[in-house]
Order: C-alpha cells, then sequence, then structure tokens
C-alpha cells in the first residue's frame, strides 16, 4: 500500500534509525555557526531543477490516468528521490530538498519565537505568528526562497499549474503529543485568488517513526465529493517537502502525534501558494457545492403522546433517580436553569437502571452500528433502539415520550413540540465538527452521558474524565467558548442552546482510557409557548 512504502524508504534510507547514540540534529547543531552554508545562496538540491527530473515528474504528476499507486524517481548517488501519490488525489513528496545544516539552524531560530496554542473543533496544535515579517536570518533566507522565482517557476513546471508571484502564506507549527489537525480541504479564497498549492516542509527529529504519529492523511471522495476514510498517508521525514493541489476534493488530515516520550514533537513549516481562481475546481461557486445527506442533522419528531399526565410520577420513578423527583427539587433545579441557560443532573438514572444500561452497552451492543460521516462533519458510532425488550430499548422510548418532556418542563419551564435522539459511542480519532452547511436547529441540548467502568486499577466512584483527553462538548458563540461539558458517569447535562451557539464534541484521542458514550437529544420547544417561557405557576402542577 501507498502509505507504507514511504516508512520503509526512510527505515532502508536513514542509518540513524533505531539506534540510541545522539540524532544528526543534535551533534550539529553544536557546530552551526561554522557549518552553516550562506543562507544568500540557499537553494533546493541541483538535481531537483534539471531537465531529467522535472520533466519525468511533470509528466507523472499531470498525468490525471496514472496507474501507478506510487511514482517514484530517484537519484542514483544520493537521497533525492520524487513521489507521488496517485490517489485519492495526486500529491508529492521530495526528499533531501534543501541543505540539513540549514534546516537545523531554521529550527533554532524558530524555537526562539512566541508560540500559540491554537485550539478549537477541527485542530489542537501550536504555532507561530505569520512568518512573512520575520527578519532573523534562515526564516528571511527561506521565505524569500520559496517565494522566488526558481522555485515558484519549479512548482510550477513538475505540477503543471499557474501560480502567483508575490503571494506566499508561511508559518511554522509544532505538534504535540496528542495534537492534531482533523479532516479540511484547503479550499480558501483571497479575492481573485485561491490557494493553488499546499506545501509542508517536514522539521522533526531524523528517528521520527509511524509509530510517532503525525502522518498526512489522505482522504478518498464519494460521489457526491464528500471524503469517506483515509485511503494514502505521507510518513513525516526531516528535510522534505510534500504538496498537493488544493480544491473541492483534497481532502487530508495531520494525524494525531502518538509519541511515548512528550519531548518530542512534530515540527513543520507550513503554507499554501497561490494562482487565478477557476469556476470548476472550487467551492466558490455555490453550484458546485454538493448537497449533504440528509441524515447529517437528526431528524426532529414529536414527541410520543402514549403516556397519561397523571400517571407521570409513576413512570418517572421507573427511570429517574428519587433526589430529583420532588417539587422542592424540580424548583431549585429551574432557579438555576433560568439564570445559567443550563444544569448538570448527576446520579440521574436510578442506580439499578443504569447498572442495567451499562452491563448492555457493550461491544455485541455496537456491532450493528453505523459509523456517521462524511469527515469533514463528524465521525462517531450510532445505533438505533429497536423494538425489544432491553432496557436501553425502553429507556430511549421515554426519552421520547411526552412524559419526559413534562418531567424537563418541570426543570426549565419550557414547553416543547418534538425532540432528534441518537445513541452514539465515541472512540479514539472520534468527533464532531462545526459547518455551516450543518448547523442544528436551536433548541434543548439533553444528552446522558453513559460510561463504561474505569480502566484497570481506577475506583468507578472515583474515576475522573481529563479534559486533555478529549471527548467533552464544547459550546462556542463568536468563537468564545460559552461552556464545556465533559464525560461523565450517568449524569443528564441541559443546555438552552440558541441560534447563535454552536455545540462540537471535541476529538477523543489516543490518550483517553475508554470511550465517551451517550444518549443525545434535542428538545424544540412549541412556537406558541410565548418564546419558550411558561408561568411559574405552572412548573409545580
Amino acid at each position: 500500500m501507498p502509505e507504507n512504502v514511504n516508512q520503509q524508504k526512510v527505515s532502508d534510507d536513514d542509518p540513524t534509525l533505531g539506534v540510541s547514540a545522539p540524532s544528526a540534529e543534535k551533534r550539529a547543531r553544536s557546530s552551526i555557526a561554522a557549518s552553516l552554508p550562506s543562507t544568500q545562496t540557499l537553494g533546493i538540491n541541483q538535481w531537483y531543477l534539471s531537465d531529467e527530473f522535472t520533466d519525468a515528474y511533470c509528466k507523472a504528476f499531470t498525468n490525471t490516468d496514472l496507474e501507478e499507486p506510487l511514482f517514484s524517481i530517484k537519484h542514483e548517488q544520493n537521497d533525492c528521490e520524487g513521489i507521488i501519490i496517485s490517489s485519492p488525489f495526486h500529491t508529492g513528496k521530495l526528499r533531501s530538498i534543501l541543505p540539513k545544516e540549514f534546516l537545523y539552524g531554521l529550527k533554532k531560530e524558530l524555537s526562539e519565537l512566541n508560540w500559540h496554542e491554537r485550539l478549537n473543533d477541527l485542530y489542537w496544535f501550536h504555532q507561530t505568528d505569520d512568518l512573512a515579517l520575520n527578519g532573523k536570518q534562515h526564516i528571511k533566507a527561506l521565505r524569500d526562497y520559496l517565494s522566488g522565482e526558481e522555485f515558484v517557476g519549479f512548482l510550477e513546471r513538475i505540477t503543471g499549474t499557474e501560480l502567483a508571484r508575490g503571494y506566499l502564506d508561511l508559518a511554522a507549527q509544532r505538534y504535540k503529543k496528542g495534537n492534531h489537525l482533523l479532516c479540511h480541504d484547503d479550499d480558501v479564497h483571497r479575492g481573485k485568488l485561491t490557494r493553488k498549492i499546499a506545501y509542508i516542509i517536514y522539521l522533526v527529529d531524523e528517528e521520527w517513526s509511524d509509530n510517532d504519529g503525525g502522518a498526512l492523511g489522505l482522504f478518498d471522495s464519494d460521489k457526491s465529493r464528500y471524503p469517506t476514510k483515509v485511503v494514502s498517508r505521507i510518513l513525516p521525514e526531516f528535510n522534505s517537502i510534500g504538496f498537493f493541489l488544493t480544491g473541492m476534493v483534497s481532502y487530508h488530515t495531520v494525524e494525531e502525534v502518538t509519541v511515548s516520550d512528550p519531548e518530542r514533537e512534530r515540527w513543520s513549516v507550513t503554507g499554501w501558494f497561490y494562482g487565478p481562481a477557476t469556476s470548476d475546481n472550487t467551492s466558490s461557486d455555490e453550484n458546485n457545492i454538493p448537497p449533504l445527506p440528509s441524515s447529517v442533522l437528526p431528524q426532529i419528531m414529536p414527541l410520543d403522546e402514549g403516556y397519561l399526565a397523571s400517571e407521570d410520577q409513576t413512570e418517572w420513578a421507573k427511570w429517574i433517580s428519587s433526589d430529583y423527583l420532588s417539587r422542592t427539587v424540580q424548583c431549585q433545579i429551574q432557579d438555576t436553569f433560568l439564570e445559567q441557560s443550563s444544569v448538570e443532573l448527576r446520579n440521574f438514572l436510578r442506580a439499578d437502571v443504569y447498572s442495567a444500561v451499562v452491563s448492555e452497552l457493550d461491544q455485541s451492543f455496537w456491532d450493528l452500528a453505523q459509523l456517521r460521516g462524511p469527515a469533514h462533519l463528524r465521525k462517531y458510532l450510532e445505533t438505533q433502539p429497536t423494538s425489544g425488550s432491553s432496557v436501553v430499548d425502553s429507556l430511549s422510548l421515554f426519552f421520547k415520550s411526552a412524559s419526559f418532556g413534562r418531567f424537563l418542563v418541570a426543570l426549565t419551564s419550557l414547553e416543547f413540540a418534538g425532540a432528534s435522539q441518537q445513541i452514539r459511542k465515541f472512540e479514539h480519532g472520534h468527533y464532531t465538527l462545526i459547518h455551516d452547511q450543518a448547523i442544528e436547529p436551536a433548541g434543548l441540548d439533553v444528552v446522558l452521558s453513559i460510561q463504561n467502568k474505569a480502566p484497570d486499577g481506577e475506583d468507578d466512584n472515583n474515576f475522573e474524565w481529563d479534559e486533555t483527553w478529549g471527548g467533552a462538548i464544547h459550546y462556542i458563540a463568536d468563537k468564545d467558548e460559552l461552556l464545556r461539558v465533559s464525560p461523565e458517569k450517568n449524569s443528564l447535562s441541559l443546555v438552552l442552546r440558541d441560534e447563535g451557539t454552536l455545540r462540537f464534541v471535541k476529538y477523543l484521542n489516543h490518550m483517553a482510557p475508554c470511550e465517551r458514550q451517550d444518549i443525545s437529544m434535542v428538545f424544540i420547544e412549541k412556537p406558541s409557548s410565548n418564546n419558550g417561557l411558561a408561568e411559574e405557576s405552572d412548573v409545580s402542577e
């Protein structure tokens, strides 16, 4: 497979892999000042500029019918090699591209800059400011060379793509343990120009391997041009550059960094070259954007009226802890909710009910679950209740009933017309993302967190979720975080989300000792309920 070939080549050509002696980078840093070449003469290896290489590489890169899954042209006497991964879209990699000593100096200068943690639904990494105006010797030399005629012309020749002069984005990133960048396409515009070529110059240590993570994952797309799964990967390799043409199907990801030593980081310099926008390969034309499948947003259904109001107390007592059934406690909860627009009810289900639910949610329960996508919006497992007699099925039906709706009225003073429901499981690598095409309807988010037993050696009663694992629900408005709800055993969260508030489940990284499981619902208010607020006198009736 293409994703394995690069790893093997690195292992074959790099004798330092697996050796416990100091890395080449560390050995060289002690004599950087004496060994650096003049940055005024910075350039890529001359073999890459030869007609022999550019003609053969361009012929393969521009061949849309390229049959080879991995095209390679290699210099006979050094480590220079040009690689093209043909699927899912043509992606290039050039090995031993720049002088090593220059890159050691560049990395030293980058380490002296101010770094900013970048964290949202899509990514978590650390980044410098734009390097366009940075005056440090190596940084300036790299910027001047990348934006100069020799390198821009070289990229045009090997990709067959017209590029604009004077437009270059340039910044450095460090991905620490657990850091990642999820599925996206880089299809961004600047007036009449658009991003044409994305590039990554890898500055990882020379011992970096596939086990350390951080690979560039390339997504295949379905007939609707939406991403499905990673089918090819490029492993980070010191002194190599990866690049690809951006567009509506150039979906890619930086896979999670999984180093065992937290001091090791995935360093890189990245950016984009720009060129003229064309209507056939850009999403700036709304006619080019395919509609999302209807299943992306859960269907709102009327509440089941099969329960009589006179039987509510009996029905509630079957499922809900007695702590939440007294009118005094319900009024206290309502006061908190009206003040904060959210409340979390711990130990919500009866202990025996919760124990039965956890027992049923074993691996066999999820065997028929569907993996939800597309990948630029979400990734998690979802299953639907059956008509069987399991506790989970019965609980699911209760949550969709008018009786439970009336219980929520007692806690929130809101009246509801219908609700959606999902039974979800988030494993390592699962998430949801905010997207303009998939905005949830405003309503009351009702989420029951169902955690399996704590990891070995942990006490179930004392186990607490660590937010660095991901898996929390984040609520944001205008890029400001309003609320964060972490998974907690047998906890029901109620959050009133208006039209200006969005939410996402943060990527669950490999450090999490268990999955996130929940029953997630959105209750929609009745339009005739006076903006959703009922009279206080109704609460105690």
